[in-house]
């Protein structure tokens, strides 16, 4: 490891820079939990904030248009199994415009990122790179757990962002969160920022997902399937989005750079 950091050094020497960068990603464990989504949404405030964030998309295993790089072209598409992929989020970190990078990690992708982290890490510190690590749960022991297991590799090197998504479970109490005492250990050694993600609609989300179509798009009026178009749809991406920019503003000192 220690001979890994040494070729970093010398290989990629950096020129200082007049913005901090911060990687934010995903943690990739359990799929299905929302992850993307939430992504989606993050672009849209980062967008609203002035900051135009680089997105890199490690989801390969994904096709069925529910990807990042499906809902934005430009995000760069990586294996994250492949070795060295993940070194490319320090590419462009050497653009001195570029403050925030959004990664998507893609479920599956534990293994990887942890030795990757453990190899990376001290270099991008001592470079002022800072890191977010953004876990989704819903009110299911699985991706509790997994969570868990992303904080007991990554310990303090990172700020933590926990999004409790409801799913399809409109009001959760999300007792597995709140009643596990690992979690109450976890919350009060790392004291992460939480917030919270609505259920949604099925057949809205389900549309979402069939016309490649972000919830900031139905809001703008972009969307051009007749259902999304549709005021109900509408109000509905709005109090979607609300949620989310209010969780995201309360967040913003481990969102922004």
């Amino acid at each position: 490891m220690d001979d890994h950091s040494n070729r970093t050094r010398s290989a990629s020497p950096r020129s200082a820079k007049s913005k901090d960068t911060r990687i934010v990603f995903t943690q990739g464990g359990k799929g299905g939990v929302g992850k993307t989504d939430l992504c989606l949404s993050l672009v849209s405030w980062y967008r609203r904030n002035g900051i135009d964030p680089i997105l890199f998309d490690f989801d390969v295993e994904n096709t069925n248009k529910s990807s990042l790089q499906n809902f934005f072209p430009d995000a760069h598409k990586h294996d994250v199994h492949r070795e060295g992929s993940l070194d490319e989020l320090f590419e462009v970190c050497d653009q001195d415009e570029v403050e925030i990078v959004l990664a998507d990690l893609g479920s599956g992708a534990g293994q990887a990122a942890y030795r990757w982290f453990d190899m990376a890490y001290e270099d991008a510190s001592a470079l002022n790179i800072r890191f977010t690590a953004i876990g989704v749960t819903t009110n299911e022991a699985g991706s509790v757990q997994s969570i868990l297991k992303w904080v007991e590799h990554l310990q303090r090197r990172v700020d933590y962002l926990i999004v409790l998504n409801e799913m399809r479970e409109y009001q959760s109490d999300f007792e597995y969160w709140h009643s596990d005492t690992a979690v109450q250990e976890f919350v009060s050694t790392f004291n992460p920022s939480l917030m919270r993600m609505d259920a949604r609609i099925p057949e809205f989300q389900c549309e979402l997902r069939n016309q490649v179509c972000t919830v900031q798009d139905v809001i703008d009026g972009k969307a051009t399937s007749p259902f999304l178009r549709k005021m109900k749809n509408r109000m509905r991406a709005n109090r979607y989005q609300r949620v989310l920019i209010e969780g995201f503003d309360a967040a913003s000192t481990i969102l922004l750079p």
